[in-house]
């Protein structure tokens, strides 16, 4: 125990003298061998020395104060005497003094440890072999440092312009692709006019409604005027509910064709959710409140019905004309179905068409109201009690109800921002998977933006290799070899290998935009695909 205490106070004691003489610029070159033997000792130079202990990195006997482009200090060079014990790495000796790697052939070779345990030795020099060296070969420090300014100056000309001819091809790029991506939106949806026919379907069944809605109408109201049915005054107020609300459909399915701009960017496809939501919020308001409250008012205060036989054939012909828009609405619907690739159900559940199931929703409950206004005269006619007049009016009102809540339900649903169907998912998740450049994928998310508009996002793990195998099938590689086997410097190989990794950037690129087009082209409902590479 004893013998180590000693031990430790020796060492205390050198490391002490060591802080002083560093701290007085002792000019003393400092060796530092095994822990537990140290001392002071000049440093021999011999060809492949090995030096133990502290790497040429140790801040005890290397200046790390200059490490620029211009490291050289000649006013300080002579005072500063431990440099004499400074070790450099060949790549540093050339860079800062601009030497081949021939000028450095008979300088002796120094074998340091490193630091890291499991790095491997390293060959470096004498910082003050170097210097003479170096002196040798341009005759004067400045003629060095001349020679060391100038090119400093030639790179940061080279650098600027590089910088310029970046900027300057990164906008043609972009460019390019802008028009590209517009061409390939433009042969799949067209413009305006093309616009404008992919929703054909859905505003004819639109302008139909309206119309059947609007006669039907006046025909209810005038026949509630003859007959005083509370049953009636329903239909007429369902029928003017329906023509407003419709109105509100056609207005959203003119609006969802505009182009895209700056405030936004991806369109208006989805204002006719909103649309169809405002119309739901009026049926219910509208439609379901009003006819309640009459309903509810008859049975408090019974009237009394006339003209029973007028009322059923005014209805007669509503469920006629009714009739027709509704089922103009089912095939619509059916064939929309039919496009997208689900059922029936399902597009009316999920289908992107609001406007259309809108229409089938509301004609549904009209003609359904029809038969229950008739039902209810009839027995209101039979009986004599205006209670059952009351009551379908009543009934009416809670069908308006239920269509309602569910146009609302629905639309507020899209408006969110809702998935389009898991089986759809990922039939596009297996065809990105299929392709070569693909690694994996990652995060996929595809939400419907309405009026069969769908964005598309995911994240892409690419193959590094065969994005590589791209940009070498482009390249002459005999011409390549020659070209490597010409560099002599470092420089050299910095500016091939900055071509290169730029030129694979833009192979890159040139990928992304592939895999984009090919997604929107096996399925055209997919506009916008954003895909991120990790």
């Amino acid at each position: 125990m004893s013998q180590h205490c000693a031990e430790g106070a020796q060492l205390q004691r050198i490391a002490g003298t060591v802080r002083k003489a560093y701290a007085y610029k002792v000019a003393r070159p400092i060796s530092w061998y095994s822990p537990g033997q140290m001392k002071f000792c000049p440093v021999q130079s011999q060809p492949y020395q090995h030096v133990n202990g502290f790497s040429s990195t140790s801040s005890m006997y290397r200046d790390e104060g200059n490490l620029s482009i211009n490291p050289l200090n000649i006013s300080s060079r002579t005072a500063r005497g431990h440099w004499k014990n400074t070790f450099i790495s060949a790549s540093r000796a050339m860079d800062n003094y601009l030497l081949d790697i021939e000028d450095l052939e008979d300088v002796t070779v120094h074998i340091l440890r490193s630091a890291h345990e499991d790095a491997r030795p390293m060959d470096s020099y004498l910082k003050s072999d170097v210097e003479k060296r170096a002196l040798e070969v341009w005759g004067s420090w400045q003629v060095l440092e001349h020679e060391l300014n100038r090119r400093r100056v030639v790179v940061e000309e080279e650098e600027a312009r590089r910088k310029g001819l970046n900027t300057l091809i990164a906008h043609l790029k972009k460019l390019q692709k802008h028009q590209t991506r517009k061409d390939i939106e433009f042969e799949m949806f067209g413009g305006r006019r093309e616009r404008v026919s992919l929703l054909r379907g859905s505003a004819k069944v639109v302008l139909l409604a309206i119309a059947s809605n609007f006669a039907v109408f006046v025909f209810k109201a005038l026949a509630y005027q003859y007959s005083g049915s509370a049953a009636m005054l329903s239909e007429a107020v369902h029928s003017l509910a329906d023509m407003l609300n419709q109105c509100l459909l056609a207005f959203g399915i003119a609006q969802s064709i505009r182009s895209p701009d700056p405030d936004h960017p991806y369109g208006w496809s989805r204002v006719r959710y909103v649309y169809s939501l405002i119309s739901g919020v009026g049926i219910f308001f509208l439609g379901a409140g009003v006819t309640c409250y009459h309903g509810v008012t008859g049975l408090i205060q019974p009237h009394v019905v006339q003209n029973i036989p007028l009322a059923l054939s005014v209805l007669s012909a509503s469920a006629i004309v009714e009739g027709l828009t509704l089922w103009a609405a089912v095939k619509q619907v059916q064939k929309s179905a039919i496009e997208t690739g689900v059922s029936f159900k399902d597009y009316v559940l999920r289908g992107r068409d609001p406007s259309a199931v809108a229409v089938l929703m509301e004609d549904s409950a009209a003609v359904a109201g029809v038969f229950v206004a008739a039902t209810a005269l009839c027995i209101t006619h039979w009986t004599g009690n205006t209670m059952y007049d009351a009551i379908g009016s009543i009934s009416i009102g809670g069908l308006l109800g239920v269509v309602a809540l569910f146009l609302i339900q629905r639309n507020s649903s899209a408006l969110v921002g809702r998935s389009i169907p898991p089986e759809r998912l990922k039939q596009l998740t297996d065809f990105i998977e299929s392709d070569v450049m693909i690694r994996s994928i990652h995060d996929v998310k595809a939400t419907d933006m309405g009026a069969d508009s769908v964005r598309f996002k995911a994240e892409v793990n690419f193959d590094g290799r065969e994005v590589a195998r791209v940009h070498i099938n482009r390249l002459n590689l005999e011409a390549i070899l020659k070209e490597v086997q010409g560099f002599g410097t470092v420089a050299d190989v910095e500016k091939f290998l900055l071509e290169h990794g730029e030129q694979v950037i833009d192979v890159l690129g040139s990928e992304v935009d592939r895999v984009e087009s090919e997604i929107k082209k096996q399925s055209p409902e997919v506009r916008h695909v954003d895909l991120e590479i990790l």
